[in-house]
C-alpha cells in the first residue's frame, strides 16, 4: 500500500489515509460531463494546452522539413544536430516537476506553484519566434532547444491540473481526456496552417514561426488570467459563479 512506502513522513502518510477515506458523497459523485464545461478552469486548461501543443506539433510535423528545406540540413545532420532540441526536453520536463513541487513545499499555494511554472514555461517557449530573424544554425538550434525545454517544463505541470481540479477522484481521467482533446486539436491546426502558409509564401517559415511564438504568449496569458484558483470543482449542476461573472462583464 502507498502509505507503507519507506521514506514517507507522518504528514504524507496521514494525507494518503485521509484521501482514501473521502466522504461517500464526494468519492461517488456523479457529475454530468457537459457540466464540466461550465467551469472557467476547464476552459483555461483546454486553451492553455492547445497553445502549448500548437508549438509542440510544429516539432512533430514540420521541424524536419524546416531544417532540410530552409537551412539545407542533410539527413545525417537532421538525425544528429536536429535531435538536440528534443533532448533538451528531458531536463526541461524533470525541472518542471521539481520546481513546482519545490515551490509548493516552500510555502507557495498550489495555485501559485503550478501557475508560476506554467506561465514561465510558455513565455520561455515563445523564443521560437526569433528563429524567423536569423540564418545562424547555432542560434536557431539554441532557440529551438530553449523552446522545447520550455514546452516540456510546461507539460510537466499541465498534466497535474486534472487531478488538481477534479470534483472527485473518479473524474481525473475525464478532465485529462477533455484537456488532451483540446490539445490535440492543435495538431490539426498547426500542420494545416503551416502547410498553407508555406504554399502562400513560396516556402517561407517566417509566418509559422511568428505565429507559434505568439500563441505561446497567448498560452501564458491564458494560464495567468483564465485559469483561476486550483481547487476541486464544485459538485453542482449550477454554472460556475466565475463564468457568470465573466459573462456579465
Amino acid at each position: 500500500e502507498p502509505e507503507e512506502m519507506k521514506g514517507l513522513d507522518e504528514t504524507e502518510r496521514q494525507n494518503l489515509l485521509e484521501d482514501r477515506a473521502l466522504p461517500t458523497t464526494q468519492a461517488d459523485a456523479k457529475v454530468e460531463l457537459w457540466s464540466l464545461f461550465r467551469h472557467r478552469n476547464v476552459w483555461g486548461m483546454m486553451i492553455g494546452f492547445f497553445c502549448m501543443n500548437f508549438a509542440t506539433y510544429f516539432f512533430v510535423t514540420w521541424f524536419p522539413t524546416y531544417l532540410t528545406v530552409a537551412h539545407g540540413f542533410s539527413l545525417k545532420e537532421l538525425g544528429t544536430l536536429g535531435a538536440i532540441p528534443a533532448l533538451m526536453g528531458i531536463p526541461g520536463s524533470l525541472l518542471g516537476g521539481i520546481v513546482s513541487d519545490t515551490l509548493y513545499r516552500k510555502g507557495f499555494s498550489l495555485t501559485a506553484a503550478r501557475k508560476t511554472c506554467l506561465i514561465s514555461g510558455m513565455l520561455l517557449s515563445s523564443v521560437i519566434a526569433f528563429a524567423a530573424f536569423t540564418d545562424s544554425i547555432t542560434v536557431i538550434l539554441t532557440l529551438f532547444s530553449i523552446t522545447y525545454a520550455g514546452l516540456a517544463f510546461t507539460a510537466a505541470n499541465i498534466w497535474t491540473l486534472p487531478a488538481d481540479v477534479a470534483p472527485a477522484s473518479n473524474y481525473v481521467a475525464t478532465l485529462g481526456g477533455i484537456q488532451n482533446f483540446a490539445g490535440n486539436l492543435a495538431g490539426i491546426v498547426t500542420a494545416s496552417f503551416t502547410g498553407l502558409m508555406l504554399s502562400l509564401s513560396h516556402g517561407s517559415f517566417v509566418v509559422p514561426l511568428l505565429v507559434a511564438g505568439g500563441i505561446c504568449v497567448l498560452g501564458a496569458l491564458t494560464f495567468m488570467f483564465v485559469l483561476g484558483k486550483l481547487e476541486p470543482l464544485p459538485i453542482s449542476s449550477k454554472p460556475d459563479a466565475n463564468v457568470i461573472a465573466t459573462a456579465n462583464q
